[in-house]
Parts: C-alpha cells; sequence; structure tokens
C-alpha cells in the first residue's frame, strides 16, 4: 500500500470523539479528538464557502466550473463517510 493512501475505516461518530475525550487525560489523545473536530468544522465551512463561489460564478459567468464541479464531488463523498 502507498504510504498515501489510508486503510479502509469507519469514521468516528460525535459520540465516540466525545467519549475519546472524556476518557483520556492524555494530552496527545485529547488534542487528537481536537484535531478531528476542527476538521470537520473546517470542512463545513468550505462548504459554504463553495456554495458562495458556485453561485457568484453562475451570476457572473454562467454555467459549472469544472473545478467547482470537482470540489463539490469531494465534499460531497466526504460529507456521505460521516455519520
Amino acid at each position: 500500500m502507498p504510504s498515501s493512501e489510508l486503510p479502509p475505516f469507519e469514521p468516528v461518530t460525535l459520540d465516540e470523539l466525545r467519549r475519546i475525550w472524556s476518557a483520556h487525560d492524555d494530552p496527545d489523545i485529547r488534542r487528537l479528538a481536537l484535531e478531528v473536530a476542527r476538521y470537520r468544522r473546517v470542512l463545513a465551512e468550505v462548504d459554504k464557502l463553495y456554495k458562495t463561489v458556485h453561485q457568484s460564478w453562475r451570476d457572473q459567468v454562467g454555467g459549472d466550473l469544472v473545478a467547482l464541479h470537482l470540489l463539490k464531488q469531494v465534499m460531497y463523498h466526504e460529507r456521505m463517510r460521516l455519520p
């Protein structure tokens, strides 16, 4: 397996993430839990920004921009993974 690929795994639910935080006093484990929570918030923000840029493109130019379409697909697949 190439180093850039991860093995398949089930995403951590929000309840599991909260349990991990509560069960561990280790700062590294808590930092990792915060990183996961931050990553999810960043994805939500990227999705909002995508919608703004996409609407602006449609209003100003019309049609779809291929790169935005591809970004939409990446965001869709990532959202579908999360519980």
